[in-house]
């Protein structure tokens, strides 16, 4: 039997949601670019979606391995943490009294 992979585009998510139904999990994976119109010379932002849907057992199963990926990247690499200038940035916004709110996405 002969088998034709599509391996698809490369798509560097810099936010991510998650939202659920009773059948599946839709993972949107976003990715934000800044653009000039020529013609009015104004800046643009273009928001891209790669859409991915699963069923909860294998969203549970993804986990596990995620988790596992994750221990096995930190003992080689160290902690994953947040970025300092997120860190800046949510501390500047609590100090003008916007509060951070743990959402359903991250980015």
């Amino acid at each position: 039997m002969s088998v034709d992979v599509n391996p698809g585009t490369d798509f560097l998510a810099e936010q991510v949601s998650v939202s659920h139904s009773p059948i599946r999990f839709v993972v949107d994976f976003v990715k934000s670019t800044p653009r000039i119109d020529p013609s009015s010379q104004t800046t643009r932002l273009i928001s891209s979606h790669d859409v991915v849907m699963m069923d909860p057992y294998l969203v549970k199963e993804f986990l596990s391995v995620l988790s596992d990926n994750i221990g096995k990247y930190e003992k080689k690499f160290g902690r994953i943490e947040k970025p300092e200038a997120l860190k800046k940035f949510e501390k500047e916004a609590k100090k003008m009294g916007k509060k951070t709110v743990k959402q359903d996405y991250f980015g």
